[in-house]
């Protein structure tokens, strides 16, 4: 009884020693496998590593990481895709240079429009000044041409006028003497109307 214990024993012993060293044999086999795949990839030993990239991607779920890499590019490819790569750079570049020189061109627009009206607000004073420049020079001039004459010739030209401010300017920018006899001869109501005129504020219009 004892013997056919020791033989079963011994049997036993014998199966999971076995065991064990196909296990052992089974996992030397896969490190190698893995040491050979690793050696043609990085490697390409034998040129076999587009061969084996191929075959890889066929397989369900590493196919998906191997595929890109089973793709191979020659250096042709590969330039091509970085000028590629900068050509789309350089066009992003150039959109955004365009954009900032449009808006740039729009602020040019607008100060070239605004000085242009402060040109055309300048012109308008200009004109404004000059106009009333003209108009002073021939009040004065008009002032001392009747201060000349006989107060009765004087209110007759100045009744004549159709300008009632030019009149009124006249006579307010003659000496007071001459301004006086000349009211006097006047037409009451119209000298009380001009008096109260010469009696306001000096302007010139």
């Amino acid at each position: 009884m004892q013997q056919v214990d020791k033989k079963k024993n011994l049997e036993t012993k014998k199966s999971k020693i076995w065991l064990q060293n196909l296990l052992l044999v089974m996992i030397i086999l896969f490190l190698l496998a893995i040491i050979a795949i690793g050696g043609i990839l990085f490697f390409n030993i034998g040129g076999a590593k587009p061969a084996l990239l191929n075959h890889l991607a066929t397989w369900p779920l590493l196919g998906n990481v191997i595929k890109p890499l089973a793709i191979e590019k020659t250096p042709e490819e590969i330039q091509l895709e970085m000028i590629e790569l900068q050509k789309r750079d350089l066009e992003i570049k150039s959109k955004q240079l365009d954009e900032k020189e449009k808006e740039l061109e729009e602020k040019e627009k607008a100060l070239i429009d605004k000085e242009e009206s402060l040109k055309e607000k300048e012109n308008q004073l200009n004109e404004t000044l000059e106009r009333l420049n003209n108009k002073l020079s021939s009040v004065r001039e008009q002032v001392e041409y009747l201060e000349k004459m006989e107060s009765s010739k004087a209110v007759q030209i100045l009744s004549n006028m159709e300008s009632k401010d030019t009149v009124i300017q006249i006579l307010r920018n003659m000496k007071k003497e001459k301004s006086s006899s000349i009211l006097m001869l006047m037409d009451p109501i119209q000298a009380a109307q001009i008096l109260e005129e010469i009696s306001a504020p000096k302007s010139i219009n």
